[in-house]
């Protein structure tokens, strides 16, 4: 038993050495930022609610080691295999950090993560294109379209259940006397929520002028047919369009009509109205009285 004693010796004193060593180097703290991984994440979950990219982590080393951390050097990792939907309390322990050899973790800032994870839900939504500035004076937006009218969006079912529409990037109209399309990019409010397929949407804008509308009192009606009478022989004609052709249309260009060929004494004959060659855009809107009670002709009288 007494062999080598003097080696053993040795290497008793070179081992307390190393502790004394060990013991007495200085050591240094640092803070970094570390990105925090979902791994194993579930298949058809998402998460919800404020979304967590990072924690901050206390780290303690010896100062050549701190110096040479660099970004990307250390992480947080959290597995989330066998998750299911629903609320999740995560504790992050210094087995979560991933960092350098050699390095210990002195706190981790929040230690404690909740992940609420819903089901991915798809649904389709209409586009709504958006419309900036006004068309030139004396004009108007008459209509608005996408191509596609529709979108699929994906997201968590909460989230996505409570989306009615897609909206564009805004098309201006400005000034405009004539139809406005561009392509332009699609998006939604809840940057929780994608779009699949395609961002891109082709928007039109149909541009017309003002319409308004014009009423033409006691304008004569034609009786077409024989047989009857009607009385008044007048009516009220309102008619509607873009509003310069509403001021250049004159009474006799409005034409009502009374076919009493085609109705049976007794009933309501109705009044029809044609306006004249260069009116087709306007449209004729109400007619007061709309249709008369057909009266017989009197027999002429004769003399003895």
């Amino acid at each position: 038993m007494l062999e080598n004693v003097p080696l053993k010796l040795v290497s008793l004193g070179l081992a307390a050495l190393l502790w004394f060593v060990i013991a007495g180097e200085k050591t240094s703290e640092m803070g970094v930022s570390a990105h925090l991984e979902l791994q194993s994440f579930p298949k058809d979950l998402e998460v919800t609610g404020e979304p967590v990219d990072s924690v901050e982590v206390r780290l303690r080393a010896s100062p050549g080691i701190i110096q040479r951390i660099g970004p990307g050097d250390v992480s947080a990792q959290v597995d989330l295999a066998g998750l299911e939907e629903g609320e999740h309390i995560v504790h992050l322990t210094e087995k979560s950090i991933r960092m350098p050899f050699g390095v210990k973790v002195v706190k981790i800032t929040p230690s404690l993560l909740t992940l609420n994870l819903e089901r991915t839900l798809q649904k389709v939504v209409p586009v709504r294109p958006r419309l900036v500035g006004r068309p030139a004076a004396g004009y108007e937006v008459a209509e608005v379209k996408a191509d596609p009218t529709e979108v699929r969006i994906a997201g968590p079912r909460s989230r996505v259940a409570v989306v009615e529409s897609a909206f564009t990037e805004p098309l201006s109209v400005e000034g405009s006397q004539s139809n406005v399309t561009a392509v332009v990019n699609m998006g939604l409010e809840d940057p929780m929520l994608r779009i699949l397929g395609s961002p891109r949407v082709r928007a039109s804008v149909a541009i017309r002028e003002v319409e308004g509308e014009r009423a033409l009192e006691g304008v004569p009606v034609e009786i077409k047919g024989e047989g009857g009478t009607i009385r008044p022989s007048a009516v009220r004609v309102v008619v509607e369009g873009p509003a310069s052709l509403l001021r250049a249309l004159r009474a006799e260009d409005v034409h009502p009509s009374v076919d009493l060929a085609a109705e049976r004494k007794g009933a309501e004959a109705p009044v029809a109205v044609d306006l004249a060659p260069g009116h087709s855009a306007l449209r004729v809107k109400e007619i007061t009285p709309a249709s008369f009670s057909v009266r017989a002709a009197r027999p002429p009288h004769r003399t003895r």
